[in-house]
């Protein structure tokens, strides 16, 4: 099984893909179109440099970008999320639903967004708070440090920077509203279904069985428990391509898609 979806793990925090500032989902969708398989990410770095391919970027910029957030999020360990993200937005697929879909490995690359949505920001919303903080991000750092899960001691800029690219990759994907006075509201938010049907497939052509599927940490990224993700696989209509079937706490769906292409086939056509 494809060890970047191996039922969570605990990875040390790094800071760069954080830090350094997100592109836009207008840039990754414009490196996801140029991107071509087998090309090394330096290769794509230098083409896209030396085309122009991201205008009023700095030469440094584009290889931040590339080879510090493109490379992590989208072809490691190997190009499939790259090669499934470039043939839904060919095939002009919904952007909220891109923009699930690049939260999702953007988290799965960053360990410290990845805890904190699951650790903290999902119970925080479940318990009735309104508003995220900035005090809050960085309490969760804090603790992170004291407990040995970062790779190097955070200066206070770098947990401040840190903090910002947290709240603002949460505040991107649509579960938060605009800062107003270091506070962020929290947002009434449901996943597309196009991204609950793309996890499930993901998962399931990963080699998980179908009931460790759906017990999978992933979901929880968008504030799925257990029971929520069977009630929304179970409501996908025929496009989604699998009939559920739960009897007690064993769960069998039969899978009509053979690849993600097919997936995204049914979906975009």
């Amino acid at each position: 099984m494809n060890t970047s979806l191996a039922q969570r793990e605990r990875r040390p925090y790094t800071v760069t893909g954080l830090t350094i500032g997100a592109p836009s989902l207008d840039e990754i969708e414009t490196l996801l179109l140029n991107w071509c398989p087998g090309e090394s990410p330096g290769d794509f770095a230098e083409r896209v440099r030396r085309e122009g391919i991201l205008t009023k970027r700095t030469a440094r910029r584009v290889r931040d970008i590339v080879l510090e957030i493109f490379r992590p999020w989208f072809l490691k360990p190997d190009d499939r999320a790259a090669r499934w993200l470039k043939a839904f937005v060919e095939a002009d697929g919904d952007r909220r639903a891109l923009n699930e879909l690049v939260f999702l490995y953007k988290a799965r690359s960053e360990a410290v967004l990845y805890d904190f949505t699951l650790e903290r920001f999902w119970p925080a919303c479940y318990e009735g708070d309104l508003y995220l903080r900035t005090p809050d991000i960085e309490d969760f750092l804090q603790e992170a440090q004291e407990a040995g899960r970062t790779t190097k001691r955070l200066s206070p800029q770098t947990q401040a920077r840190l903090a910002r690219g947290i709240s603002g990759a949460l505040t991107g994907v649509g579960f938060l509203n605009a800062e107003r006075r270091y506070a962020r509201e929290y947002v009434l938010y449901r996943a597309t279904d196009f991204a609950v049907a793309y996890l499930a497939y993901d998962l399931h052509l990963a080699g998980l069985t179908d009931s460790t599927l759906v017990e999978h940490s992933d979901w929880g990224l968008f504030g799925l428990k257990r029971e929520h993700t069977l009630d929304r696989l179970d409501a996908l209509n025929e496009r989604a391509g699998m009939i559920v079937q739960r009897a007690g706490s064993v769960v069998s769906i039969t899978w009509l898609h053979t690849t993600m292409n097919e997936v995204i086939d049914a979906y975009t056509r």
